[in-house]
């Protein structure tokens, strides 16, 4: 129906490339569709870890949009902006990238990446202070309220002469 959206939440990795075949139906039936798929810490792409492989590159030619989120305070933006791309226009599936550093609280995120361990040396220290400054960048206006109406969808409509009445 119109004004309407697929919307499908998948963890990384097997959960996003699983989608693949699904993404292309709705690219080729011109569906409306919001796939939300997990991702590796950000501090952790392309080091070998756990289901980190590029995702974006995949559904690159599947979609109207691929985006990832760098910052919490950038969640609710770029989900407006990819309903209104998926909708405007030709209709069509966009992919948004979630990492889980994004994704979880603070707390957990500042715990987890060494806001209690003390650096040693100056390297220990520089690394440290990157660390800090990561967690800082990464949550930054984070709790500030977001607009989360929907943005216009743009949908282009024929003139009576391009229809020939």
């Amino acid at each position: 129906p119109a004004g309407r959206i697929g919307v499908a939440a998948v963890t990384a990795g097997p959960g996003v490339t699983n989608t693949v075949t699904a993404i292309k139906n709705a690219q080729m039936a011109e569906s409306p569709v919001l796939l939300i798929g997990g991702a590796a810490a950000s501090l952790q792409k392309g080091r070998g870890a756990l289901q980190d492989i590029d995702q974006l590159s995949l559904f690159k030619t599947l979609c109207k949009a691929c985006v990832s989120v760098r910052t919490v305070r950038d969640i609710v933006p770029t989900l407006r902006k990819a309903i209104a791309t998926a909708q405007s226009g030709t209709p069509g599936p966009v992919f948004v990238e979630l990492p889980i550093d994004v994704l979880y609280p603070f707390h957990l995120v500042e715990k987890e990446i060494g806001g209690t361990k003390s650096g040693r040396g100056l390297r220990g220290k520089v690394v440290q202070w990157y660390l800090q400054n990561y967690i800082r960048n990464l949550f930054a206006g984070a709790w500030e309220p977001r607009d989360v109406s929907p943005l216009p969808v743009q949908v282009p409509l024929a003139t009576e002469d391009e229809v020939g009445f």
